[in-house]
């Protein structure tokens, strides 16, 4: 049970939230999508999952600020901030930036509070109409989650591709197929991060009509790390109504080799008024596991 605990509350610490065992994003509107982030379009917070998706979204810029509280039976008042953006340049060129800010429950009768930083910035090209590739480097520091309240810093980095491949049986129909190769370092002797997590994602984009359309985003992963091996997989839908309402619903089970199973359900909605765009996700888990109950919101701004 005491390794369960360390696996679960590493997963909030951003040194392990960030630390892949689950993978999440703090990105709302994926989140609500079962998290399944690389082979979904993109969206402000492309650095956090497919970067190379940036290329080839008609949006030229896009920037967003999310926030997470993870209200469940254990992590009451862990909350998480961030900020993401990309900017598409000279027409096969982008700039993705990703920034998280966790901060997590004080420490019993302690004056601690500890928390995490992530800092992501990502560089994508565009190879044709149907191709991209995209690389992101990140820093992170981890602090006051040791007695002796040390500070920890890690590094990471990302090797993403995305591909649009449109459909011949229904006008604006398109498959994405989405991969992503992360290596990271651990940040601290408490929390490990995965050396190899390769991941793997195919979606479905359709148009019924200009008022109806669905995309279908499914991901598998599998990180190899020093310490265990994590596999997860993630599907999601999203569905819009005149591209002013999105409804959406996923589903995410990650299973960590020894110790087992986490899987949680998601529902989330998206409003977007002119160029701007809201979006609320709500998690449901097991009982005392970081997302139950969990609760993310975004607001963004396209350009």
């Amino acid at each position: 049970m005491k390794r369960v605990f360390l696996l679960l509350f590493g997963l909030l610490s951003l040194s392990a939230t960030a630390q892949q065992l689950y993978d999440h994003t703090p990105d709302a509107r994926i989140a609500a999508m079962g998290g399944a982030s690389v082979s979904a379009s993109a969206d402000a917070f492309a650095a956090f999952g497919n970067a190379a998706s940036s290329l080839l979204q008609y949006k030229s810029v896009q920037a967003a600020f999310s926030y997470a509280d993870f209200a469940g039976e254990i992590y009451r008042k862990n909350r998480m901030l961030s900020g993401g953006a990309y900017v598409r340049f000279a027409q096969r060129h982008a700039l993705v930036v990703g920034l998280q800010f966790n901060m997590e429950p004080q420490l019993g009768a302690t004056n601690k509070r500890p928390g995490a930083q992530r800092y992501d910035l990502g560089y994508g090209y565009k190879i044709s109409d149907k191709l991209a590739l995209a690389a992101t480097a990140r820093f992170r520091h981890t602090y006051g989650h040791l007695e002796q309240d040390a500070n920890f810093n890690g590094g990471g980095a990302d090797l993403s591709l995305f591909s649009r491949l449109p459909l011949k049986f229904m006008d604006g129909a398109a498959v994405n197929l989405g991969a992503k190769l992360s290596f990271d370092t651990p940040t601290s002797p408490l929390y490990d991060r995965y050396d190899f997590a390769p991941s793997f994602g195919v979606g479905l984009s359709l148009p019924f009509s200009d008022a109806h359309l669905l995309d279908i985003v499914t991901e598998l992963k599998y990180g190899i790390s020093s310490r265990e091996d994590v596999a997860s997989a993630k599907i999601g839908a999203e569905y819009s109504l005149m591209r002013l309402f999105y409804f959406r619903a996923g589903g995410n089970i990650s299973h960590i080799v020894g110790v087992g199973s986490i899987p949680y359900g998601t529902i989330g909605l998206g409003v977007r008024f002119f160029h701007m765009q809201f979006d609320v996700a709500y998690l449901m888990g097991k009982k005392n596991t970081p997302f139950n109950n969990a609760v993310q919101i975004n607001f963004g701004l396209d350009f």
